[in-house]
This record gives structure tokens, C-alpha cells and sequence, in this order.
């Protein structure tokens, strides 16, 4: 999941070009934060005037885990079957297009039979006038762990409803099957 600075064209074609590289970069490593670094050894070099955040996931759903990175993207949101949503606790590293020698890390953390995951961008919690933490507590409050088509139906809802965004929206929900 991602987030470019900016808006338009220029902004779209750059989060296009972001996208094919991490692609690549993803088909020669597994782990999050490596990829990352590279997408932003590119950026740096053929983009230099770009900046984006970027949350970079691998999740295995055989053995449970998921594996992540963040260049300044907010977190996913975690529901669990039998409790409440709740933002991962996990730090983020700076954005893409921001300095190449700076260290990236990767979290890992379990995911459950019957766990969703919500992963979205700024523009869904975002709203003038109000901490953003209150837009990740009620994205948590709209977020439970069931079918994603319906998760992600009640989140616009709740989240957006009849009133149009100021900004982009992405949201990606998935779900381990129970």
C-alpha cells in the first residue's frame, strides 16, 4: 500500500513506476525491508523529486505470519476473531525518496485462522480539524474480522459514507481463512 506526494497525473504515473519496482524487487527478496531500500535506491536515482510512503507486507497464510515494513505508512489494522481491532504496534522507517543509507526494518507478527487485516492509506482516517488517531480509533471501531467483501463495504461506510473525500482512498482487506 502506498501513498505518493501530490496529486494528478505526475503523481499517478510515479506511483506506477513505484509499483513495477517493487514488483521486481519483490521477486528477489522475501523480506520487506530490503525491498524497500531498494525501491528507494531507485526513487533516489530516476525519481528524485518523489516522495511516498509505502507499507510493504508478505503475509504466509500456511504457517500464519505476515512479515512487515513502513516507510512512513500508517499501520494495518489487525482484527482478531474474538476481540476487537487494534493498529499493529510497529515503527515506521522514513519515506521513500528520503535519504539511501538510512536502516529499514521489518516486523513480524502473527495472523490467525479467521484474522483480518485492513491495510489503507491516509485519506480514509484523515480529516481536517481531528487528531488522526481518532480517524485510526474509528477505523479500528468499523473494522472486525469477517468476510473482507463486507469489512470493507461497512469501513467505506463508516469511514467515508455519502461525503467525498478530500484526498485519495485505497483499501485493501484480507482475511485468513478459519
Amino acid at each position: 500500500m502506498g501513498d505518493v506526494a501530490g496529486h494528478g497525473l505526475s503523481a499517478a504515473v510515479v506511483m506506477g513506476r513505484m509499483r513495477s519496482a517493487l514488483r521486481a524487487y519483490a521477486l528477489d527478496n522475501d523480506d520487506p525491508a530490503e525491498v524497500l531500500r531498494k525501491l528507494n535506491r531507485k526513487m533516489l536515482h530516476f525519481e528524485p523529486e518523489a516522495t511516498a510512503t509505502v507499507l510493504y507486507a508478505v503475509v504466509d497464510p500456511v504457517v500464519g505470519r505476515v512479515r512487515v515494513s513502513s516507510a512512513g505508512h500508517p499501520p494495518p489494522v489487525l482484527a482478531l476473531p474474538d476481540g476487537p481491532a487494534e493498529s499493529v504496534d510497529m515503527k515506521f522507517d522514513v519515506l521513500i525518496g528520503l535519504g539511501e543509507n538510512l536502516p529499514r526494518r521489518t516486523m513480524t507478527f502473527g495472523l490467525r485462522p479467521g484474522a483480518l487485516l485492513c491495510f489503507y492509506t491516509d485519506g480514509l482516517i484523515e480529516r481536517r480539524n481531528e487528531p488522526i488517531l481518532d480517524g485510526v480509533a474509528r477505523l479500528c471501531e468499523a473494522t472486525y474480522a469477517g468476510p473482507p467483501e463486507t469489512v470493507g463495504a461497512a469501513v467505506m461506510s463508516a469511514m467515508i459514507g455519502r461525503e467525498a473525500p478530500e484526498d485519495d482512498v485505497a483499501l485493501l482487506v484480507a482475511r485468513r481463512v478459519p
